[in-house]
């Protein structure tokens, strides 16, 4: 890892650049990166090179990269594509050892660009250097007036970063995250990708929040690694596009990325730490609530308000973002309530407004906000306050001096500000220059932030790293044995199989024998013992009770020969074209409650674990929860707190509590068996049955790699 961070520095921290290809032209709309790192005002030595020689902006131009009198620490290409390659090649052979490609028209294009991008990332590793791009703007250290971009943008330094896959994302982020120190556009990826790039950034001292912009990943189980151990230390924000089925394919058009399935994604970054934002506004209010406010002891939240219906609106915020309403102390009251008119409650939300009209509309702030601040019961507070008139003409109203000086004296906890009227945002930056309060653009996003916050220092900052539970006694060999049968037979579904499979990964599974004739069918249920559940066996039936193939509390010999004749008669009339190979017999275990455990391949993270309702219910209420496999047993609770099967399990109107501990423990053991045989690419245990005494399969289904086959 230390030699990673070695590899990144001269993207950073060049001390020469050699720019290739850079344009003739100067001037508006020329797009040229040597006026742009002028500009800049980068101090290091600049070398242009282009075919044509000369001079440009006061500076030699070189014919070949070869001509440089010294090896750059790193070189940037905006060549034309068919001439990246051979270029590359150069630089290489000069011993350059960090790349920028500029260039588009690479994965992100068609079959000759995303061979040719092969071709390149081969080139840099057998070289040992390293590259960024293609299709980039490249990096921007603003600490040490760095920018290898062709566009200029407002530069406003700040102490976030930002990795992107779109140069919009650093040329914007004045507007997106408030301004930026370190940046970097990882574009197509072809080599340096997000892993590389948070794990740099991770260690970096002066960036306190890094902020992600993303539309797919490679090595999605690298990147959640590095995100575990970097969010340990300080936040990881990410704006995830191509969420929608069209946004996947501009992603991927885009930048070459597989956008993936989006709850995978959510999941992914939930259990890594990464907080994900919807919008650029949201990014930007988080970046301001971590840059601002570096504590917050609980999540009680009190509001001070010149409005009671703004405070109302305020209050159900609080409420909706899972925060408390915090509940004054006696102190509090008596101390507040000796300013305020005799007919008025003190309560919170706390409106100072009819206070403030006789005794002064500053003079109640300061003590308002003092008084709730220092009480033990609350831990942040939002004021509300209109700004209808320039501080200036009437400094009754500037509220600027009164709350940063509260905030000063209570820095602790978060004192956070949304102002309305014609003057808020002269207010609002008048507000923001101490760094001591954030102005939020409504009380929503207030709270949703304060909520984040929260979040993020009790729950992800410092916790200690799980580790996935390792269980020895698989049977490995009947596993492998099992699917190595079906792969020869070319089964790229494995049904009966697959509660072998479940037993030899030590979950537990119902007794199942196939029945091939009536009386094979009445010779297996009566052996089992009485009653039991007749179901249909075909490869190409998955939802069996949908075409009558699924019978239960079968209680004696007779009925289980009409049930077998009636379900051959019915399977075969409503799915004729299904080859039916007999019907499995299982005992009947009534009660406890039917849920759902699955596996899905993601191309980005591997195998992705699903639970939910099973039974019928799984597809009627979609109730599922995620996780990245392998998980520990903290993450596999997490999953069924999550959905409603949570309720249920833990016993629902008079019922007993299921034994929750044997289905996480069958969780955890899916996690394992499917991360050891990357061969299984989905999986379905449906329904597995949880009661007091345990957990059990009754029925499974196993997906097979085609390749394999």
């Amino acid at each position: 890892m230390v030699e990673n961070l070695q590899s990144l520095i001269p993207f950073f921290q060049p001390r020469s650049i050699a720019l290739i290809g850079v344009s003739t032209r100067t001037g508006l709309q020329a797009f040229n990166i040597l006026e742009q790192v002028l500009a800049g005002g980068y101090r290091g030595r600049i070398y242009p090179v282009n075919p044509k020689g000369g001079t440009l902006l006061g500076l030699q131009v070189y014919r070949t990269v070869s001509e440089i009198p010294e090896t750059p620490d790193l070189a940037v290409i905006s060549t034309p594509r068919t001439a990246v390659k051979e270029v590359i090649q150069e630089c290489t052979a000069r011993g350059i050892k960090a790349i920028i490609v500029i260039t588009q028209g690479f994965a992100d294009a068609d079959s000759w660009g995303k061979q040719t991008q092969q071709e390149l990332q081969e080139i840099v590793w057998n070289a040992g250097a390293r590259l960024v791009g293609p299709n980039t703007i490249g990096v921007v250290n603003l600490y040490e007036n760095l920018n290898t971009s062709f566009i200029g943008f407002l530069r406003k330094e700040a102490d976030t970063a930002m990795i992107c896959q779109s140069g919009i994302f650093l040329l914007g982020a004045a507007d997106f995250t408030g301004g930026i120190g370190l940046g970097v556009d990882i574009g197509n990826a072809a080599d340096v990708g997000f892993s590389e790039s948070l794990t740099f950034l991770g260690q970096e001292p002066r960036v306190r929040v890094i902020n992600l912009h993303m539309e797919g990943i490679k090595d999605g189980h690298r990147f959640m690694e590095v995100a575990r151990a970097v969010t340990r230390t300080k936040p990881v924000l990410c704006l995830k596009t191509g969420r929608s089925e069209a946004g996947a394919r501009a992603a991927s058009s885009h930048s070459g990325s597989l956008a993936g399935e989006d709850h995978v994604f959510t999941a992914a970054f939930k259990q890594c730490g990464v907080i994900r934002v919807r919008d650029v506004e949201e990014m930007l209010y988080l970046n301001k609530t971590f840059l601002t406010y570096p504590s917050m002891p609980g999540q009680r939240i009190a509001v001070v308000t010149i409005s009671g219906g703004a405070g109302i609106m305020a209050i159900d915020a609080c409420s909706a973002c899972g925060l408390e309403v915090a509940r004054f102390s006696e102190k509090t009251r008596e101390k507040l309530a000796a300013v305020f008119p005799d007919w008025m409650e003190v309560n919170n939300p706390l409106d100072i407004w009819p206070a403030g009209m006789t005794r002064g509309y500053l003079e109640i702030l300061e003590l308002s906000l003092d008084t709730i601040l220092e009480d033990p019961g609350v831990d942040a507070a939002l004021v509300i306050s209109p700004a209808y008139l320039p501080p200036e003409e009437d400094p009754r109203l500037d509220i600027s001096r009164t709350i940063n000086q509260a905030a000063s004296r209570h820095p602790e906890k978060p004192l956070a500000l949304w102002i309305f009227g014609n003057y808020r945002h002269e207010l609002a930056a008048r507000m923001e220059k101490e760094n001591r309060v954030v102005v939020y653009p409504s009380p929503e996003k207030a709270m949703a932030s304060l909520a984040t916050l929260y979040r993020y220092l009790h729950e992800i900052k410092g916790r200690a790293p799980g580790h996935p539970a390792v269980f020895t006694d698989f049977h490995e060999e009947r596993i492998d044995s099992l699917l190595a049968v079906a792969m020869r037979e070319g089964q790229a579904t494995i049904n009966e199989a697959a509660l072998e499979i479940l037993q030899a990964a030590g979950i537990p599974v119902l007794p199942s024998r196939v029945a091939h004739s009536t009386g094979d069918a009445v010779r297996i249920a009566s052996s089992q013992g009485y009653p039991v559940v007749m179901k249909i066996v075909s490869p190409q039936i998955s939802h069996k009770s949908d075409v009558g193939g699924v019978k239960v509390n079968l209680k004696d010999d007779r009925e289980v020969a009409a049930a077998y004749n009636e379900m051959m008669e019915v399977v075969s009339a409503r799915v004729p074209q299904a080859t039916i190979k007999g019907v499995l017999i299982q005992p009947y275990r009534p009660g406890g409650v039917e849920v759902l455990l699955g596996c899905k391949r993601d191309p980005s993270f591997g195998p992705v674990l699903v639970f939910g309702l099973g039974g019928i219910y799984t597809e009627l209420f979609r109730d599922v929860s995620f996780a990245i496999a392998p998980v520990d047993r903290e993450k596999a609770l997490d999953m069924i707190r999550e959905t409603k099967a949570y309720r249920l399990l833990r016993g629902f109107r008079g019922q007993p509590p299921a034994n929750i501990d044997a289905l996480v423990e069958c969780l955890l053991r899916l996690g394992q068996l499917v991360t050891r045989w990357p061969e299984i690419v989905e999986m379905d245990i449906n329904p597995l049955l949880v009661d007091p005494q345990g957990a059990v399969a009754v029925d499974a289904r196993i997906t097979l790699h085609t390749s394999n086959l």
